[in-house]
């Protein structure tokens, strides 16, 4: 009985900060969208500041070329596409290949990152277009691949089963350029299944019928629009999504690179060591950069961006949802092992202080206690410790603050989105009343049904990473509708 007393204890300890922690950045997500006004500023010079969109691309035949095609007709007067085919077995290379005219071009790289060998380089005419084809080494070795021969100033890496609003490298880059201590900036992910191109811009026409791609949405909502909002005020935000993320090139080359095996770089083999790998490397190169900056003593930001919209296909079968969210844990566990001399270290501030303890704590180590805590409730429901009205009271509870987040975020960043760019409505997937009581209803579904899923997923994740399984699970895709005007 002490024992039980004792690890109920544990655990109302555990889940109350858990609680606060999401509440806390739930009413900060209410006050920046309901009394934040978007300043007037002067308009950046955004032709000073040259971009290189690097797009590592594996077997992506089926997405490449419309996501290529919408790069080319973004709204930025300074910038140029490098997509590197990281020796696909279908189709992708061809289908660039035709779409574009590519020919090969003479194009020595500018930069010394190890990669797995450059086969050849293709360049179309006219066009601020190039595509590096090369040896298989990983999406992180594609992007070190693009690095090495990227002329612009700053490097967004975009994946090739994703578009971007025309006006999201101005909105993303803007803060970059107003402080030069922002050395990440990073946009809103929103989910693109069943949208059709019309015209280079994503229109929405409905909710999905799929009901793991809603709770993808619902998801994607509280993800990005508390959770990174959040920790991008108390400049703690360990993670911006490798679909769409803007560096600044000096800083990625100092501090190594993306982490691939064959990157020899110094700064890597001193900080993570030879030989290193991670199945997530958006997160690793974002912490990695954290690190040096700190150890160096010099000021930095990361900054999520919500105007700045890219649309992204998600997985439609609970297989590939479930080999996506193991491996984003596993990846998770990889960053967290690389740089555990960061955890609770007072040098490296809110960072190292509140956004690396919360990661370990309430996310890698969340689903392991979300089980004990289960097997709890059945022990001591078995033992006559435990009564059913809490339980039906605790149930209850969760519902209705499910309900409450879940309607009153979506009805605020409704308000806010339609003040705001074309893309912030379009981003909405929800157009009618019906379209919300369908979100808020999954929503609180997902609490008794996908939570569990996504326990389960992220416990294969735990197991691999202590098995140390590499393996870069990929899910099918299958690609944007096109319409013509």
């Amino acid at each position: 009985m002490l024992a039980l007393r004792i690890i109920e204890k544990l655990l109302i300890i555990y889940f109350g900060l858990y609680l606060l922690a999401d509440l806390l950045m739930y009413f900060y997500a209410l006050f920046y969208f309901i009394f934040k006004r978007r300043t007037l500023r002067s308009e950046p010079d955004f032709s000073s500041h040259p971009i290189t969109i690097v797009v590592p691309a594996y077997n992506e035949e089926v997405t490449v070329a419309t996501a290529v095609e919408n790069l080319l007709g973004l709204n930025y007067p300074s910038y140029e596409v490098v997509v590197v085919n990281d020796g696909s077995t279908d189709a992708t290379l061809e289908r660039l290949v035709d779409r574009f005219g590519l020919r090969p071009v003479e194009d020595a790289p500018l930069h010394a990152l190890h990669t797995a060998p450059v086969r050849r380089v293709y360049g179309a005419p006219g066009l601020p277009l190039r595509v590096i084809d090369k040896d298989n080494g990983g999406k992180a070795d594609a992007i070190n691949a693009g690095l090495n021969r990227a002329r612009g100033d700053y490097v967004c890496t975009v994946d090739a089963d994703s578009v971007l609003d025309r006006d999201a490298l101005r909105e993303v880059i803007r803060p970059m350029i107003e402080d030069p201590a922002v050395m990440i900036g990073g946009g809103q992910l929103a989910v693109a299944n069943g949208t059709v191109i019309e015209n280079n811009r994503v229109v929405n026409a409905r909710m999905p019928r799929n009901l793991l791609v809603i709770w993808q949405i619902v998801e994607y909502i509280k993800s990005f629009m508390i959770s990174r909002l959040a920790f991008s005020r108390i400049n703690a935000l360990l993670i911006m999504s490798g679909a769409f993320s803007m560096f600044r090139k000096k800083d990625l080359l100092a501090a190594g690179g993306f982490l691939s095996p064959l990157n020899r770089n110094p700064y890597i083999l001193e900080t993570v060591g030879e030989g290193a790998r991670t199945v997530c490397e958006d997160m690793e190169i974002v912490v990695r950069l954290w690190r040096y900056k700190r150890d160096l003593g010099q000021k930095a930001k990361v900054r999520f961006v919500p105007e700045a919209v890219c649309w992204t296909e998600v997985p439609e079968s609970p297989r590939n949802l479930f080999k996506q969210r193991a491996r984003w844990h596993q990846g998770l566990g990889e960053t967290l092992r690389y740089h555990r001399a960061m955890i609770f270290e007072p040098k490296y501030g809110a960072t190292g202080m509140i956004g690396m303890p919360y990661y370990l704590f309430f996310e890698f180590l969340s689903p392991a206690v979300k089980l004990s805590a289960l097997i709890f409730l059945i022990v001591a429901a078995r033992a006559g410790l435990l009564h059913l009205h809490w339980v039906l009271l605790l149930l209850l509870g969760i519902m209705v603050a499910t309900a409450l987040i879940t309607a009153t975020l979506t009805l605020i960043l409704e308000y806010w989105a339609s003040r705001r760019l074309p893309a912030m409505r379009d981003a909405l997937r929800y157009k009618t009343f019906g379209d919300w009581l369908r979100l808020v209803g999954a929503g609180i579904a997902s609490e008794f049904t996908y939570a569990f899923f996504k326990i389960i997923a992220q416990l294969k994740g735990i197991w691999q990473f202590v098995r140390g399984n590499a393996e870069w699970k990929k899910f099918e895709r299958k690609g944007f509708q096109k319409m013509q005007a």
